[in-house]
């Protein structure tokens, strides 16, 4: 017999199954009825939990402000550079492989929103994820490194959300090692991942 799943872990990933409809939706299309039946709870599951639509989306980009926060205190002592870099990305696949949702919702601050409100949060974790990889704000620093930050989370994203298999499913932790590569390729080092750690 399996463990259960505590209270926090079911919430925690019902607001990432959020987080990801958040991306791919927007607010309107974000309905309690959708993030029910993508996870398997009742509508009335879900209300019991989060009390409205409005408490879901905000806890939701919420939780990934935090898990965002965590990865970039993870790597705050390092100097910009490969090994940031590195630890940035390697921290991010590991998240994102574990809550698909949050890598669709940051990944979209390159992208804009119908909603200002959630324009405005995602571009606050944008602004986190810049400088995890040591870039003064969306939209400044050279266009080439830019480019490739942002090509390196769009990697990343698309191979964690879709595997490469099947676009119907999640990648699974065997992808690991090939959506880091991919992802480290975007950023232009030169070098293997494996010597900037």
């Amino acid at each position: 017999m399996g463990i259960r799943p505590s209270k926090e872990e079911i919430d925690a990933a019902i607001l990432d199954v959020a987080a990801g409809l958040l991306a791919r939706r927007g607010v309107k299309g974000t309905s309690i009825q959708a993030v029910a039946d993508a996870t398997g709870y009742s509508k009335a599951g879900i209300l019991n939990r989060f009390t409205s639509k409005d408490t879901l989306i905000g806890k939701s980009v919420e939780q990934c402000r935090s898990q965002t926060h965590d990865v970039l205190r993870s790597v705050s002592d390092l100097p910009g550079g490969p090994a940031r870099d590195a630890a940035s990305l390697v921290a991010l696949t590991d998240l994102a492989l574990r809550r698909p949702g949050y890598i669709s919702l940051v990944s979209a601050f390159a992208t804009p929103l119908e909603e200002p409100h959630l324009q405005r949060e995602v571009e606050l974790l944008g602004s986190d994820i810049c400088r995890m990889f040591c870039l003064p704000e969306p939209g400044q620093g050279s266009l080439e490194r830019r480019c490739r930050v942002i090509g390196a989370l769009g990697a990343l994203c698309t191979l964690a959300v879709a595997g490469p298999d099947d676009a119907a499913a999640p990648a699974s932790p065997e992808t690991r090692p090939h959506i880091l590569a991919t992802a480290w390729s975007a950023l232009g080092h030169g070098m293997a991942l494996s010597d900037a750690r």
